[in-house]
């Protein structure tokens, strides 16, 4: 049964798989609000029973949802209606909760974890550190409205900010943290922006399937003086976010 009420076939031989058939069924549907307030499409298992096909077919109808950014997959949740992609704008001042509230979104940060380690060679060629020189190793996650939008493992200088992981667990903002260590202000030196398939880390700390891409930004930040305090790698949810680069900002 369709959201309204009356049965949809698909055609075998039609000369449109029977997969594409689904998708823009579905798709029309979701253009219609044919899935409630919640936004929440049937399970595999019942969409394969309405269509009289295989969760394979099905799975693969939903994935083209999700790859033009129609639905958000969700592990152990389900497929929800995506409501539209946020904004993230990328400028000389990238500011994570900056940017949500301007858009009238809740942002919410965690650290994960926090390990000093040595400094592998691109890690300390970016930072512009000494051979082995330590660092700190911060990976985080934030989330909009209480959705997973981005997960990140950045490195800090360890010499100059010995107290940040102790600091991010007070307060989970880092221009506060970074504030406290004498660094008042600091700038997006550059990024590098791409995509790819998540492995399963990723994948699971944005609650996504390991079929939908993900895109992912690496940068530099500078303090007011250009010297480097941050080399990272960010890995956004596609189907939440349009990277915007303004770099008059």
């Amino acid at each position: 049964m369709t959201a309204s009420g009356s049965a949809v076939r698909v055609e075998r031989g039609a000369g449109v798989a029977v997969w594409r058939q689904i998708e823009q069924i579905l798709a029309k549907e979701i253009a219609a609000n044919g899935f409630g307030d919640d936004g929440r499409l049937p399970s595999e298992g019942e969409l394969a029973k309405r269509f009289d096909v295989n969760r394979h077919t099905v799975r693969r109808a939903v994935m083209g949802l999700a790859a033009n950014g129609l639905v958000s997959i969700e592990q152990g949740r389900g497929t929800f209606v995506q409501p539209g992609a946020i904004d993230y704008l990328i400028g000389r001042r990238t500011r994570f909760t900056e940017n949500l509230r301007q858009q009238h979104h809740a942002a919410e940060g965690q650290m994960l974890s926090a390990v000093r380690m040595t400094a592998e060679p691109a890690v300390a060629q970016e930072l512009v550190l000494p051979a082995r020189a330590a660092v700190w190793r911060i990976e985080s996650l934030h989330a909009a409205d209480g959705v997973p939008l981005t997960y990140a493992r950045n490195w800090y200088p360890a010499a100059r900010f010995p107290d940040l992981p102790s600091l991010l667990k007070e307060n989970s903002s880092i221009t506060h943290a970074l504030a406290s260590l004498g660094v008042t202000d600091y700038l997006r030196k550059w990024s590098r922006i791409g995509s790819v398939l998540p492995d399963t880390e990723i994948a699971w700390r944005l609650g996504i399937n390991r079929q939908q891409p993900v895109l992912w930004v690496e940068n530099v930040d500078v303090d007011l003086e250009d010297v480097p305090i941050k080399y990272g790698i960010t890995h956004f949810a596609a189907d939440r976010v349009q990277l915007m680069v303004d770099t008059s900002l």
